[in-house]
Parts: structure tokens; C-alpha cells; sequence
């Protein structure tokens, strides 16, 4: 095939995915996931849909050769919600203009699930066999914890998902930087942690403040501590080694992304960004009418740690952006470390190589 026609037939499938609504909540990943199975069943595979969550499919098939290593190709097709108010186009339409499919999933992710499905249609046309096997999955569920996705396949069905070797979305993305294109190859991943801190006060009628304690008002001061804390700057060997390839060599971290600031302002404050810790709050929940002054209320805070980092340090950091936690509660509601997988492999190489034909 000319990569013209590959790049139609890309362009139609991933058309076809956006315009099924996989908004998740709730999800409904197996109406796209019947698309990929009628169009790989087509091409002499024989895939399957596994559902944990009914109407929550996550599909898998596989090209078998000689050999035992495993390779997967690995995507989801779930997406976050949508507002059609605030796009030019419906996000479900996956209308083709100027060059692009614009709508909700385009790039997370039903564009890597076309362009995997279009290659495993691609390999079995052409009667390639590979060394070991190809294994693609579609699944459910990523955008809010996988728990009817990759986490249940693991756990339920192992022996269809365990991989020697896996190519996943988060990176793909292309930048000019020294009058060259940079094609961006993820190999580590920031670990997600949710804490929920509560504080507590003493409900009383808002119209006599003094006869109660404003937990609202206690949480208030609790957020603004926690914006006001810079926590340090750790660069990890996956930072370096970026910086490295991009600017060339250099004798400071300083130096190498004030070079980077001055051809890409954006790109250098993604590098600071994963050299830190991150602590934002995103939800917030107090009162139960307008005129009772709340005695307790929570607050749900995102945070993000370098690969090498977890638990331990994130309390730490929570303990020097707070100072005395007495008045504050804290729990833990999700917990994902960071992960970080070497690229000095052949495997890597071989990325690399073909990236840069």
C-alpha cells in the first residue's frame, strides 16, 4: 500500500471511532469495540471482546509466528466528557477538515487505536510473520483507573495481556527544535496520587459566626498554603537525558533549559513541570444549606511525583507545604507510582531507527 491509501484508510477508521460516543463516564467502549471486530475480523483475525463492566468491552487479537517474545500494541478507547458548546465542530462528528479528524479522542486515543488497527490489518495482508507474536488491545476504561480495563485484564486474563515488550500512547508528539523535527518517545511515566484532606469546625447559624468553627474557611487557609509551596526540583536520568538530546551537551540543568526556553517556551516549562512534584486541588465539598455554617469539608488534591519518588516523599512535601497537619485530616484515595522503563535496549534502538527514516 502507498502511504496515501494507508493514510485514508487511517483517516476513515479513526472517523468512524469518534463518531461513537465513548464518554466515559460511562464508558460504553464495546459499541467501538464491535467497529474494530467487524473490520479485524475482515482481515482473517479472529479477535475477542472481553467485558468486566457490561457494555465496557476491551478487545484483543493477536498475529502468532515462531519465537516467545510478546509485543503489544496497546490503546483505549474510552474519552473524557465533551462540551459540544465550546468546540467549532460537534466532538463527535469526526469531520476531516483542513488536513485533520477533529473531535473528542482524536489524539486520546482513538487515533493510536486506528493506527495499530490499520498495522495489524496491514501486517496480515502482506503475510507477515513475526518473531514471537503481536498482540493489540483496545481497552476500556483508562481515563478513570482502568478497573474495567487493563487492570481487570491482568488480573482476570493474563495470559492474553502479558507482553515482553509494549508500545502505549503518551508520546508521538512532534516539535521543530534546531530547525529539526524532535519525535517525542515516552519511556517514563509520573506517578498519580489522590489524597482527600479534611478539616473540621463546629456548625453553627451563619448569621453568628463567632458561635461556630468555619471548616470551609479552615480548608481555605489549608489550599492557600499549598499554593504558595515551590517544592524542589529533582532531574531525573529520563530529564537529563532529554535535555541531552535536545539541546546537546551541557554543564548545568539551568543551563540546558533556559537553552530549551528560547526556541520553546512551552516545551521548558513541561521539563520544569516533570522535574517537580505537583499538589493541586481539584474538588472541593463543604455546607448543607446556604445559612449553616459547615463543619467539615474535604478537599480532593492531584498529585503527580517523578518515577523515582512515592508515598513517603509526597508526605513529606505535604508536611513542609502545611507545616502542623493537626488540624487536617488526610487519606489516601488512589495510589498509581510512577513507572520508568530503560531505553538503552535494542528495542528502543529500533524505534529510534525506524522514527528517524
Amino acid at each position: 500500500m502507498s502511504d496515501e491509501e494507508i493514510k485514508e484508510e487511517v483517516t476513515d477508521l479513526l472517523s468512524k471511532l469518534i463518531r461513537i460516543d465513548t464518554t466515559n463516564p460511562p464508558g460504553n467502549e464495546t459499541l467501538a469495540a464491535k467497529l474494530l471486530y467487524d473490520y479485524l475480523s475482515s482481515e482473517g483475525y479472529e479477535p475477542e471482546i472481553l467485558e468486566h463492566v457490561e457494555g465496557r468491552g476491551n478487545l484483543i487479537t493477536s498475529l502468532k509466528g515462531d519465537g516467545k517474545t510478546r509485543i503489544m500494541l496497546l490503546s483505549h478507547l474510552d474519552v473524557v466528557p465533551a462540551d459540544p458548546s465550546k468546540w467549532k465542530v460537534h466532538p463527535f462528528s469526526g469531520v476531516v477538515r483542513d488536513g485533520f479528524v477533529w473531535g473528542r479522542g482524536a489524539h486520546d486515543c482513538k487515533g493510536l487505536v486506528a493506527c495499530e488497527a490499520v498495522a495489524m490489518a496491514i501486517l496480515k495482508r502482506e503475510g507477515f510473520k513475526p518473531r514471537g507474536e503481536v498482540i493489540f488491545a483496545a481497552t476500556a476504561d483508562e481515563e478513570r483507573g482502568a478497573m474495567a480495563g487493563v487492570r481487570w485484564l491482568v488480573e482476570a486474563h493474563p495470559e492474553k495481556v502479558k507482553a515482553d515488550l509494549m508500545i502505549n500512547e503518551g508520546g508521538g508528539l512532534v516539535l521543530p527544535l534546531k530547525r529539526k523535527n524532535h519525535y517525542f518517545i515516552q519511556v517514563a511515566e509520573k506517578g498519580v496520587f489522590w489524597i482527600k484532606l479534611k478539616t473540621k469546625g463546629r456548625s453553627a447559624h451563619s448569621s453568628m459566626p463567632k458561635a461556630g468553627v468555619n471548616a470551609l474557611m479552615k480548608m481555605v487557609e489549608v489550599l492557600h498554603k499549598l499554593g504558595l509551596y515551590e517544592p524542589p526540583s529533582v532531574a531525573t536520568k529520563e530529564v537529563r537525558e532529554f535535555l541531552r538530546r535536545t539541546v546537546g551537551e551541557y554543564e548545568t540543568i539551568e543551563e540546558a533549559i533556559a537553552a530549551l526556553e528560547k526556541e520553546n517556551p512551552w516545551l521548558a516549562e513541561g521539563v520544569r513541570t516533570n522535574m517537580m512534584i505537583t499538589m493541586v486541588p481539584t474538588m472541593i465539598k463543604a455546607g448543607i444549606k446556604e445559612n449553616v455554617i459547615p463543619d467539615e469539608c474535604e478537599s480532593v488534591i492531584d498529585c503527580r511525583l517523578p518515577a523515582d519518588f512515592g508515598l513517603d516523599y509526597l508526605k513529606d512535601q505535604l508536611q513542609m507545604a502545611l507545616g502542623s497537619l493537626e488540624d487536617v485530616e488526610i487519606e489516601i484515595i488512589g495510589a498509581d507510582p510512577g513507572t520508568s522503563s530503560p531505553y538503552d535496549t535494542d528495542f528502543f534502538r529500533k524505534i529510534e531507527a525506524s522514527v528517524s527514516k
